[in-house]
């Protein structure tokens, strides 16, 4: 049969499967803008309203009506349906949240006989958020009805539909002809114009004659098979704000409940525990629904994460903090201890990532990011993960045409099995539906044809469905032979996302280092006596974790969602710092008298670098006197009303810990360490060259008597260059961004800015067209490490900028900084997998070492690096234009630093540098000093404390430390107070075995790369 035929009379038979009962009549409608979720500004009161009613793009559409269902309506085969163009919401019944009313989903059952008074709540025309072209186009409701469905007509549609899909897309020709023969069958025996009774008699008798012919068709026993999972991906903020992502929770998940009332077989799964709590927010009646289906095992609340988190500028912190307050939600919320991390849409996934997972419980992992491969399609489909530290997890990443958003339709269902590399080693594939990124989730067609595959329909794949880990529990239970990947899953698009919307990159970095502070200072306080505030920093951390979403700190949503991200920040750091003072105070004797200062770190080795101090206003030199009595010249560097802000060098503050300081006047020198020129600065480790345009000739380092910068070169080399346009870019960076590269057109002026005992510094103010790009260049006397202060009035449109350094440094392989550990790339492009690395993340540095010798590149906020050859360079800023096109415009700050040291990046201690680069010393006013004290230190091999913090359940602190050089060894621990007992627990502080204690200390061995987590009581 004719192709166009069966498609004209499938169209025909859809036509017939209802049959309108009632129109529903009198409506009445009102707008109003959402301002928040759950709150809204009406434009006037309810009102008739016509139908069809046209609405203004970007309003909130209600609109209400009642209707009368007769009790002779079978509630079964009887559904409300509604039209509409351009409008996505949810319908209420009697006042309760019932189903999501939108293009895929335009029907729902009525739920009983009688009257039943339906309000609906729209968002008109919704992308107009992100295609300000549609701001004229309006929303349209056409009305709605009250229908009975035949299932039988149904039933022969979805039959003949699957079968001539399935006849379209499969190869062999034997099957593919036997399911034309049956298809032709099926429709010849049905007469479209029959009355109705006859019509209906002739339906039955199709499905008969269709179903036997099927049925003698053998299904292919070499065929595979698909593990279907329902779900529904919902991007917690992306081409809509967070107040739209709540009201996509209600209607997605009320949409899920009726489902599951429809079909018992039905199983559901959605990720984020944010999510869920704005539906417990917003959506009470909802969210008592989801818990009921929870506890019967249909729903399945899976996920780890308290958002699906983008892993690229996430710190390791962090990202354990994702799964702490995650996991605790579902485990608390629903009684579910959740096994999966799952990411389908992430960005990039770190080889420290395995690790993380496997010490948070968590066995499996998915995506199926790592198939929008610019070049290199990814060869695993089914494997283990290994990670730094040699820990595996099971991880699908799998590919299909429907990505994360399946429709289990037959060409989805071939493709998959079809482009499934581990066929041989097991043979199943795992199939996640439904509606996704904005949410909707799966509909009733989906679930039909899901059903009809189920069958082990011939021509294809057989079908089961189940949850997401039970997929996983069964691979381990069968125990395959599958390969194993080694290290960090880079995704070759989307790289661009280290950098866009710079500003809340910042944000982030300063709130997760804040946090740090606040939970170490405030442990120390607690030991003291005194109470922290865990809800406080809950709080704090749970509007962190949720702006780490992977659409919101990699930059690539609409510019609303900037606004309230960067608000969030600005309110965690507000409530922090009285906090951490709070604390600091604790630690501090009670004074009036300002004639000594205490400095803090929270850093667990013993710092000497250069560190700001706070003291009362001096008239003359001033200098700070240790305990020992050694004195400190202290360099002023700014003053204020309230007092001056000095810095010294050199003065050892112990681990985790405080060193006091008397202040003493001190002759004002005429002489200094730091020679300080427009052209020059020079200490007694480094002779730096400054051109007149800012950028750095030379840097010679004086101790080992080499120079750092290749030779004709120049480094702190400020480079614009092309940067779209692009279909997506905010999202992308092209591989061909070095071949267009604009000149800096505007005057540059250098100024020398301070010259003292401590540090010189030289201002660079450059302007290139609108944008004005303003740089201290400051140097310290004790240090290598050159900082790069950087101001940036930023107004370009579709530039990237890139500082570079060219250095005497010859290697094959550059290090980065990646979380909990530093992961080789290379330099060179001898393949196609290396050529794609020209944009990578990191996290503090990166490195370029040969034997004897190497050149860090730190930073306080950056992640998108690069290195080809001996060029070291980081991208500062992007100026993209879609989905915000106004991103980045605007005023940044941040540092970045050069640091060259002897030997390798481990003996050169680039992972300290880098520490002490982000996390300043804290100073409190003092009456007298008294001896230095050290609250917890680390001694042997070289492991660093990453967080400190009140135990979760109350018992104690969480001590965690991980092993930064790929090394191992004994390290001991010393705390200031008497342990009782230690015991360890893994990253969730899920309790382990005891661990002996002596006093005040404790030893325990790490290798390398290793995490290891303690309860201290």
């Amino acid at each position: 049969m004719d192709q166009r035929i069966v498609n004209k009379k499938l169209q025909i038979l859809s036509s017939m499967v209802t049959e309108t009962l009632t129109d529903i009549v009198d409506w009445q409608s009102r707008t109003a803008a959402n301002t928040a979720p759950g709150e809204y500004v009406y434009d006037g009161d309810w009102a008739d309203s016509p139908v069809p009613a046209a609405f203004k793009a970007g309003k909130t559409v209600f609109l209400r009506a009642s209707v009368q269902v007769p009790d002779t309506a079978p509630l079964n085969n009887t559904y409300l349906a509604f039209r509409m163009q351009s409008m996505e919401g949810m319908l209420s019944i009697d006042g309760i949240p019932y189903a999501g009313i939108d293009d895929p989903h335009k029907r729902v059952h009525v739920p009983r006989h009688g009257k039943l008074a339906i309000q609906l709540e729209y968002s008109s025309v919704p992308h107009a958020l992100f295609q300000p072209e549609l701001a004229d186009t309006p929303g349209l409701f056409q009305g709605g009805s009250v229908r009975i469905v035949n299932r039988e007509v149904e039933a022969l549609v979805y039959d003949v539909r699957f079968a001539f899909d399935t006849a379209n897309t499969i190869t062999e020709p034997r099957r593919k002809q036997l399911l034309n023969d049956a298809i032709e069958a099926a429709l010849l025996a049905v007469d479209l114009t029959l009355p109705r009774d006859r019509f209906l008699a002739e339906v039955a008798n199709a499905r008969k004659l269709f179903a036997a012919k099927i049925a003698a068709i053998a299904p292919d026993p070499e065929s595979g098979s698909i593990y279907a999972v329902g779900h529904t991906h919902i991007d917690t903020a992306w081409l809509w704000p967070l107040k739209e992502t709540v009201r996509k929770c209600g209607r997605t998940f009320s949409t899920a409940l009726r489902l599951m009332e429809t079909y018992p077989d039905f199983h559901f799964a959605c990720s984020q525990p944010q999510l869920y709590q704005y539906t417990k927010d917003y959506y009470p009646e909802v969210y008592a629904q989801i818990k009921k289906w929870v506890a019967k095992g249909q729903w399945e609340a899976t996920g780890a994460m308290w958002v699906e988190a983008d892993c690229n500028a996430t710190s390791g912190e962090s990202l354990i903090r994702q799964m702490l307050l995650g996991i605790a939600f579902f485990k608390e919320e629903f009684g579910a201890r959740p096994r999966t991390c799952w990411l389908p849409d992430v960005f990039g996934y770190p080889s420290s990532l395995p690790e993380i997972l496997a010490g948070c419980g968590v066995s499996y992992f998915y995506t199926y990011k790592l198939h929008w491969q610019a070049t290199n399609p990814f060869p695993d489909h089914l494997f283990h993960w290994r990670g730094l530290d040699g820990s595996e997890v099971l991880a699908a990443v799998i590919n299909g045409q429907g990505a994360y958003n399946g429709n289990p339709t037959p060409n989805q269902l071939y493709t998959s099995w079809q482009w499934y590399a581990q066929k041989a080693e097991y043979p199943e594939v795992l199939f996640p539906y439904g509606f996704g990124d904005g949410g909707g989730g799966v509909t009733e067609e989906m679930i039909e044809t899901r059903r009809r595959a189920e069958m082990h329909f011939p021509g294809l794949p057989a079908v089961r469905e189940g949850s997401a880990e039970g997929f996983f529990d069964d691979v381990v239970r069968r125990n395959p032979s599958l390969p194993v990947w080694d290290g960090e899953l880079y995704v070759e698009t989307h790289r661009g996302t280290y950098t866009t919307q710079s500003a809340l990159k910042k944000a982030n970095r300063m709130s997760e280092l804040m946090l740090r502070d606040a939970e170490i200072w405030g442990s120390i306080a607690h030991l003291a006596g005194e109470k922290v505030d865990l809800d406080a920093l809950h709080a704090a951390w749970k509007l962190v974790l949720l702006s780490q979403f992977h659409d919101i700190l990699p930059g690539s949503s609409i510019a609303e969602v900037y606004v309230d991200a960067l608000r969030d920040h600005k309110t965690v750091q507000t409530n922090l710092a009285p906090q951490i003072e709070a604390a600091l105070a604790t630690l501090t004797p009670a004074t009036k008298a300002t004639k000594a200062v205490r400095v803090f770190n929270s850093l667990s080795w013993p710092r000497r670098d250069a560190m700001t101090v706070k003291i009362p206003t001096s008239t003359s030199g001033v200098a700070l006197v240790a305990s020992d009595g050694k004195t400190y010249p202290a360099q002023v560097i700014a003053q204020e009303a309230d007092g001056d802000t000095v810095l010294i060098e050199g003065a050892e503050i112990p681990s985790i810990g405080h060193a006091d300081f008397t202040i003493a006047d001190a002759p004002v020198s005429t002489q200094s360490p730091v020679s300080v020129s427009a052209s020059a600065i020079e200490t007694p480790l480094l002779r730096i060259a400054i051109t007149p345009e800012g950028a750095i000739s030379s840097v010679y380092d004086k101790l080992l008597r080499r120079e750092v910068i290749a030779k004709g070169a120049i480094g702190n080399d400020l480079q614009l260059l092309q940067d779209g346009p692009e279909r997506e870019d905010a999202w992308n960076v092209h591989e061909t961004i070095d071949k267009r590269r604009y000149p800096v057109e505007g005057k540059t002026t250098v100024t020398v800015i301070e010259s003292g005992p401590v540090r010189g510094c030289v201002r660079v103010h450059r302007k290139h067209r609108d944008s004005v790009i303003e740089q201290d260049i400051v140097v310290t006397a004790g240090s290598t490490r050159i900082d790069f202060v950087t101001r940036v009035d930023w107004q370009e449109r579709q530039t990237m900028l890139k500082v570079a350094f060219p250095v005497a440094i010859r290697s094959v392989r550059a290090t980065y900084e990646v979380q909990f550990g530093a992961l080789e790339r290379p330099t060179h492009q001898n393949t196609s997998w290396d050529k794609q690395k020209f944009e990578v993340p990191a996290q503090r540095w990166a490195d370029l070492s040969e034997s004897g010798y190497g050149v860090s590149l730190l930073n306080d906020s950056r992640y998108g690096y690069d290195a080809k050859e001996n060029v070291l360079r980081l991208t500062l800023l992007r100026s993209t234009t879609y989905p915000d096109p106004q991103a980045d415009r605007g005023k940044h700050e941040f540092t970045y630093s050069l640091y060259p040291h002897a030997g390798n990046w481990v003996e050169g201690e680039t992972v300290r540098r880098a520490w002490e680069l982000n996390v300043p010393t804290r100073s409190r006013p003092l009456a007298s000093a008294e001896t230095p004290r050290s609250f917890v230190s680390l001694i042997g091999a070289a492991a660093i404390v990453e967080a400190l913090k009140p135990a979760e359940d109350g018992r104690g602190l969480i001590l965690r430390v991980y092993e930064p050089h790929g090394a191992r060894g004994e390290v001991t621990v010393r705390c200031a107070s008497e342990l009782k007992q230690v015991v360890e627990c893994n990253l969730v502080e899920e309790d382990g075995n005891e661990i002996a204690t002596n006093g005040s200390e404790f030893k325990f061995d790490i290798t390398p790369f290793q995490i290891r987590t303690f309860r201290l009581l």
